[in-house]
């Protein structure tokens, strides 16, 4: 396990590398407006992170357990994570530090009192497995120092901008920050499409009418069109 620990430390380092550039290759760069920017956008739309961490970890578990399986010791894995898992969900104060780091999950003070009430409901109620289960995804199984290794989990941008090309866009999702002479703009809410989509996606009928705006994001978090 520790040399497994090293190896993917050494990855991690790597892939940082590699992919730690802003700039999108093709054919992504064509397809988006000329002032996107992944950062910018990831920023407005922490969920990205949070998505690329938690499959990072889950690639990492994964391969934790082909050595397993590899070493004829696969049958072990379950009761090797569950422990670990344990161990990881008691430290809270960690647990903590995890959820509401601007960087790893994101959340604010008040999200992390109510992981706390849901960790002081009976083991067995929906709450707390829910919740128990959404906080493990954060957990390396055999790694002692799970935040600084969360920490280190590279950006992957091509991987942003691709989300933005593929379903941000045509969802309406604002892609940056809205400029002094934009605050004014039209909100995307009271719009047609907004309320279109809504309808359909909340009726789950089938039908889909994508969003070919371009949208950006004001101090007060409310997206409007760009002119």
């Amino acid at each position: 396990m520790k040399k497994l620990h090293q190896y993917m430390m050494i990855l991690v380092a790597g892939v940082l590398g590699a992919c730690g550039s802003m700039s999108v290759s093709d054919p992504y760069a064509e397809a988006l407006p000329a002032d996107f920017n992944a950062q910018e956008y990831l920023s407005l739309h922490p969920q990205l992170r949070v998505r690329q961490i938690k499959d990072f970890v889950a690639d990492y578990n994964s391969q934790v357990k082909a050595d397993l399986v590899k070493a004829d010791r696969g049958k072990e894995y379950d009761a090797i994570k569950k422990a670990d898992d344990d161990a990881f969900l008691a430290n809270t104060d960690m647990l903590g530090a995890i959820y509401m780091h601007p960087q790893i999950g994101g959340h604010s003070s008040d999200e992390w009192a109510g992981v706390l009430a849901d960790f002081a409901l009976p083991d067995t109620s929906k709450g707390y497995k829910t919740t128990r289960s959404m906080m493990a995804e954060y957990n390396f199984v055999g790694v002692a120092d799970d935040a600084s290794l969360l920490l280190s989990v590279p950006i992957d941008y091509q991987a942003v901008a691709q989300q933005y090309h593929v379903f941000g866009r045509d969802h309406g999702w604002a892609y940056r920050a809205c400029r002094a002479e934009e605050a004014a703009n039209t909100p995307r809410d009271s719009l047609p499409i907004a309320a279109y989509q809504e309808n359909h996606i909340a009726e789950k009928d089938g039908s889909f009418t994508p969003d070919t705006g371009y949208y950006c994001r004001d101090a007060l978090g409310v997206d409007r069109l760009i002119q």
